[in-house]
């Protein structure tokens, strides 16, 4: 009898082994958490604990099988350490399909990046990306991370892209008398809450949650899978106490730290005063003073200071000349100052696929920092980190967003901008020297303005001329060329972009005497939409535009017009699609002109059937062929 007693005890153990094991066990995964998942988070236990008003700790504890490839994104673990917050543990496992351990990390195994671009000194970004030989692979990871100071609380992101879940558990808990908000987006989960008097606590569950399937060119992640939200009342930060409440005491506290940061000498002041002093109107004078910033200051992300929110003073940017998006945009409000023009710093979460922040429920989900000039008639934005922006244009990052202006009397709510098509211009000739042989000499000018003008700096301008080329054939569809010269002039804004191509195939095909010529050197429009079929969420282009071709063909003698395609009109609710041919029979000349506008980049699911197949028929056109023959 005593002998089975003692077995007792060792039943309990191998089974709580077993139900262990089973966890990093690949093939224990349910089928239905499979389906469309590329990983699985098996068990996550979060626990925040806010200490006081500036202090806390965060703990994690995640099991998570990464399925195939498509998720080894989960095998990658990355946190950033400051002076306000610092990595106090951390510990990874990895494990094979049955769940036996491969391998040990501790944090003294992470690799570790210093962030400020080497400007200044910042903090520190730890990182690892766990190897796997073969799927699926399980990690084990957990972690602490210690605050203090803060500003943001973590949110629980209940599930990823392409990620199903098994357990997930998120445990915040805060003194009573400072309390917290939350609120749940893309989910319905309520917490258990729990007060004592002292501490306040708050527990979200989730179980067996399927993977959501990727719906491309979708609203960001962050907006669209289910995650709760949890913002403070009461937060300080590097003794800098602060009020999230409402947006208006959010406002007056990130006022308060660039108070004194406006501080151009009376020098200066003089300087941008006589800069302005023939302007006729405002307007002019804050061109001015636009033109000024782009030609003379750049774009650096140094996320320095109070989390990321004080600026670098004006005087220090007028001096140096860089600055991050809140001391270009500081120094921008300084210079206008200067000028005696009223202007305010706007927060917004930048990117063109974000929701606006939600008007009720203030959370510091700001990322970038603009400049605003109001007036009753005309509201003039500035975008200070471009060197390239048009003036008073905002591009997709930052338009049809809510952003926080810092008032006087605090932080005012309001909407920027949608951006028009025509704000985002693209116009191309192209003049082909066609050989009887079918080669021949393409000459290009190129116009740009809005995001294409940026897509000219940043692939054209400074680039290696392999890299110029993967941009024109990759991107832009253009005919591969055998030679290639580019003028891209840095200096002048408004001046086209030019090339020369040199192409030994200009034809499509050929057959006998005739050549099968494509209506344009390159693809107005190159790829097809994703599928409709049981489409949920809404389409986002990266912004709405206007994109004009003209094409002329110059034929040789020994060539001559045999077919023309017909001309070609296509309109649907948000945009339009047009092409003329014509031939010049004393000029020998084939003329195409193409005109494609998209005038809202946001559709509607409702809508998407009728966009995709708007932009299908677009693509069927670049398939109508000019014909002509050898003679």
């Amino acid at each position: 009898m005593k002998k089975y007693l003692l077995l007792i005890p060792l039943l309990f153990v191998l089974s709580g082994m077993h139900a262990q094991n089973k966890i990093f066990d690949a093939a224990s995964i349910p089928e239905e958490l499979r389906k469309n998942a590329y990983s699985v988070v098996r068990d996550e236990h979060i626990e925040f604990e806010v200490k006081s008003v500036d202090k806390a700790v965060y703990k994690v504890h995640r099991v998570v099988t990464v399925l195939n490839e498509n998720g080894k994104d989960q095998l990658q673990f990355q946190e950033y350490s400051d002076q306000f917050q610092s990595i106090e543990s951390v510990s990874i496992q990895s494990f094979d399909s049955n769940g036996r351990n491969i391998k040990k990390y501790k944090k003294s195994d992470l690799f570790s990046q210093a962030t400020g671009e080497g400007l200044v000194p910042d903090g520190r970004t730890y990182y690892m990306e766990i190897p796997a030989t073969s799927y699926p692979i399980t990690l084990q990871v957990d972690y602490e991370i210690r605050f203090n100071g803060l500003l943001s609380y973590p949110n629980f992101a209940v599930q990823l892209p392409e990620q199903s879940v098994q357990n997930s558990v998120f445990l915040a808990s805060i003194p009573s008398e400072l309390d917290l908000r939350f609120k749940g987006k893309n989910t319905s989960i309520a917490p258990v809450t729990t007060d004592d008097g002292k501490i306040k606590t708050y527990t979200w569950s989730v179980k067996q949650l399927p993977a959501l399937e990727e719906e491309s060119g979708s609203v960001s992640a962050e907006s669209r899978y289910p995650h709760v939200l949890l913002s403070p009342n009461k937060f300080a930060l590097d003794n800098y106490p602060g009020d999230m409440s409402s947006w208006e005491s959010f406002g007056k506290w990130y006022g308060s730290l660039a108070k004194n940061a406006g501080n151009l000498t009376e020098e200066r002041k003089q300087f941008f005063r006589s800069l302005v002093k023939n302007a006729a109107t405002d307007r002019e004078k804050i061109r001015l003073i636009y033109n000024y910033l782009q030609t003379n200051c750049r774009y650096v992300s140094i996320q320095l200071g109070i989390g990321g929110f004080k600026p670098f003073e004006a005087d220090f940017v007028d001096k140096k000349k860089y600055g991050d998006c809140k001391a270009l945009s500081n120094y921008t409000q300084a210079c206008l100052n200067a000028v005696g023009i009223k202007s305010y710093q706007a927060l917004i979460n930048a990117s063109y696929n974000k929701e606006p922040v939600d008007p009720g429920f203030p959370h510091n989900e700001f990322n970038h920092v603009i400049v605003c000039v109001p007036s009753q008639k005309d509201t003039i934005w500035l975008e200070c980190t471009s060197n390239t922006s048009e003036f008073g244009v905002l591009g997709n990052f930052t338009e049809n967003r809510n952003a926080l202006l810092i008032t006087e009397d605090g932080g005012k709510l309001v909407p920027t901008p949608k951006s028009k098509a025509s704000d985002n211009f693209f116009a191309s000739t192209s003049v082909i020297e066609l050989a009887e042989d079918g080669s021949g000499t393409v000459h290009v000018s190129m116009h740009t303005t809005g995001e294409y003008k940026d897509d000219m700096m940043n692939y054209i301008g400074n680039q290696k001329k392999d890299d110029q080329k993967k941009y024109l054939v990759n991107y832009l569809g253009y005919i591969q060329p055998d030679e290639l010269e580019i003028n891209y002039d840095q200096a002048d804004k408004n001046a086209p972009t030019t090339l020369t191509m040199n192409i030994s195939k200009i034809p499509e095909f050929t057959a006998g005497k005739k050549l099968f010529l494509n209506p344009r050197i390159y693809k107005m429009w190159t790829n097809a939409l994703p599928k409709a079929e049981n489409r949920t969420q809404d389409f986002y282009f990266p912004h709405p535009f206007v994109k004009i071709d003209t094409t002329i063909y110059k034929l040789p003698a020994g060539l001559a017009m045999e077919t023309l395609p017909k001309a070609k009109k296509l309109v649907f609710e948000y945009g339009s699609f047009t092409t003329s041919y014509e031939f010049d029979d004393t000029k020998k000349t084939i003329t195409t002109i193409a005109r494609l506008q998209l005038d809202q980049y946001k559709i509607p699911v409702t809508k998407f059937v009728a966009t995709k197949n708007f932009f299908n028929e677009v693509l069927g056109e670049y398939t109508e062929k000019i014909v002509v023959k050898r003679l």
